[in-house]
């Protein structure tokens, strides 16, 4: 090692060692009266290139030190009891505790408690302590969390009354009487009306010249609508049931800009983007404020598929629009807009899988007309992952075609189309008229039925 740097180790190791010595000549006492009692603490601490730091502590300030910093008190860390004494910095406290060689293993007690308290009186003490540091840290956190509840309330409290603004003026040119008195039956038994609202292809056109006559547009849609709505309420009451589900199977929307969402495949529209939305989320609305107003039915349900080949995105933020407006329509309302392609919700005693038939982007071809090894081996499959009992049904759309089938352990079931066929289909596969497929479960019977539009 060269001189310089040896020159250097030797004062940082005799700074260090000055600075031990000054430390081990600090003085911490006790100042004790002519009876023996302590009255007060003194304490000098050499501090090299300084003054003295000199003074006292009274008994009171020593007691708070002991059951503040013990880790059988309430256990603080050095500097944060050093806040209760401001006139010290935290490393001139550290000095002063360290003068009365006062450490975490140290007894909760000042020295004076140790000399006139008995061991049962310093036990009481101890436990009383900590009691009182419990109830103050309890207070401080319930005061804390209550703020902070009080907060989130509030948050949530103008959150909601910004989503109800924006939700009026999002439909604010959609006329929709939204004022209404759901009614609910004061009886009512177990059956389930379930209906299929498949392939409505809202925004559609088929030409006149077309094969078969299906004329489509907004006003021909409020029409099948209201008969759908007809239907419903006829059989609710001649059955005597109680509860709906409304069950949307895809391709509410025809498209988006003149085609499918899988692009390259142009579509017959006589609706925009904007209106096929209006014409859908208005149709829907007021096929729910009926069904709330037409006291019938004690529950209401609506489920929908998440992903479907024509509407694809642009008709999942249609019906997560819809949720919302159903919600502020009748908060009553059950609804469920699927993420995925596929998933199943439990309908009384029976389990339905609900699919479109075809995706957006992957699927190679859609689910066929008729069940084979192939596809009951896909539902098979998600029926063992999700560990599915009972009375499953496997109900899709997308052929505009009804049809049912049986596997060893699901029905499977295809939903005709609430539009019917398109030119294209009619060229290609022949004419399937305009039907909204019908179930309904008694226990754990299923009773099948169609509208014709």
């Amino acid at each position: 090692m060269d001189k310089e740097n040896y020159k250097n180790s030797y004062e940082v190791y005799r700074d260090s060692t000055i600075e031990e010595t000054y430390q081990d000549r600090s003085i911490g006492e006790s100042e004790r009266g002519e009876d023996g009692k302590i009255l007060q603490y003194k304490f000098k601490i050499l501090i090299r290139n300084k003054e003295p730091l000199e003074g006292t502590l009274s008994r009171e300030e020593m007691e708070l030190i002991y059951r503040l910093y013990s880790s059988e008190g309430a256990n603080l860390t050095q500097r944060t009891v050093s806040r209760y004494f401001p006139l010290y910095t935290v490393q001139e406290f550290k000095k002063i505790i360290k003068a009365f060689d006062i450490t975490k293993a140290s007894a909760p007690f000042p020295p004076h408690f140790v000399d006139e308290k008995s061991p049962e009186e310093l036990i009481t003490l101890n436990m009383q302590a900590k009691e009182n540091d419990f109830l103050k840290k309890f207070e401080q956190e319930k005061s804390a969390l209550f703020q902070k509840k009080f907060a989130d309330v509030l948050k949530d409290h103008v959150d909601l009354k910004q989503r109800v603004a924006d939700f009026k003026e999002f439909i604010g040119d959609i006329k929709i009487d939204l004022s209404i008195d759901p009614v609910t039956p004061e009886f009512s038994n177990e059956k389930i009306l379930v209906v299929y609202l498949s392939d409505m292809h809202i925004g559609a056109d088929v030409s006149e010249y077309a094969l078969y006559k299906n004329k489509f547009n907004k006003e021909e849609a409020q029409k099948r609508m209201q008969k759908v709505y007809e239907f419903v309420t006829h059989t609710a009451h001649n059955y005597n049931i109680g509860k709906i589900c409304i069950v949307n199977l895809g391709d509410s929307l025809d498209g988006f800009d003149g085609q499918t969402t899988r692009g390259g495949h142009g579509l017959p529209q006589n609706l925009n983007n904007k209106d096929q939305y209006k014409t859908y989320f208005s149709l829907m609305m007021d096929f729910f404020k009926n069904l709330s107003e037409c006291g019938l039915f004690s529950n209401i349900d609506y489920f929908c598929v998440g992903t479907d080949n024509h509407a694809g995105d642009a008709g999942y933020i249609a019906n997560k629009a819809l949720e919302a407006g159903l919600q502020y329509l009748n908060p009553n309302i059950n609804c469920i807009i699927f993420d995925k392609i596929m998933d199943h919700v439990y309908i009384g005693n029976h389990t339905l899988i609900l699919h479109h038939g075809k995706d957006s982007k992957n699927m190679f071809r859609n689910l066929p007309l008729y069940l084979n090894d192939k596809t009951e081996n896909y539902i098979n499959q998600y029926i063992d992952y999700h560990n599915l009992k009972g009375n499953i049904s496997f109900v899709k759309g997308d052929l505009h075609q009804s049809t049912t089938g049986f596997g060893y352990r699901f029905r499977y079931k295809n939903a005709g189309s609430f539009f019917g066929s398109s030119e294209w289909i009619q060229d290609n596969f022949g004419g399937n008229g305009a039907v909204v497929d019908v179930d309904i479960f008694d226990g754990d019977n299923i009773m099948e039925t169609r509208i014709n539009l």
